[in-house]
């Protein structure tokens, strides 16, 4: 097994709950992007109140870069750009080069709404299921079988509620 990574940055942490009632925060906009743009949630880019989704968005970013070393829209001048190809590009291609069960991560992930509690047990078993991959003698992943042939675009919109 290799080594563990954690990702800690409470600089950037923010009460999604009232303490005081335990209510969920509001659905808002306007809102400053958090964090470097290349590893944004598509919401939190687009200035929206961001929740649990948002950061596991951004983790689904950060394992990729780890990966791969670079991302899809590493090429893309100007926050835009960037956007542009996080709404259009397709969880096939996010995925590419990595294990099949990580795409059930992401389609996971974009389908959460903005108040919906992630079943981090789930998500925790597929990054299980991945850090199990096999890799070839080339240093590549070898292919799990698809978890579904699912056509999902990985533009994580979420409704109010």
């Amino acid at each position: 097994m290799g080594p563990t990574v954690f990702l800690i940055d409470f600089g950037l942490a923010q009460l999604f709950c009232n303490p005081a009632t335990f209510l969920h925060s509001s659905y808002t906009t306007g809102h400053s992007i958090v964090g470097t743009v290349r590893f944004a949630s598509v919401n939190g880019q687009q200035g929206y109140a961001q929740l649990h989704c948002d950061d596991l968005e951004s983790l689904t970013y950060t394992i990729i870069y780890l990966a791969r070393g670079s991302l899809p829209w590493a090429a893309c001048r100007g926050h835009e750009a960037v956007l542009r190809k996080k709404k259009l590009i397709k969880v096939e291609e996010l995925c590419d080069g990595l294990p099949a069960p990580f795409c059930e991560f992401i389609i996971h992930v974009c389908s959460l709404g903005f108040n919906k509690r992630p079943d981090y047990q789930h998500l925790q078993s597929i990054l299980s299921q991945c850090s199990e991959a096999k890799i070839n003698q080339a240093g590549e992943v070898l292919p799990f079988s698809a978890p579904s042939p699912v056509d999902v675009n990985c533009t994580p919109v979420r409704d109010p509620m």
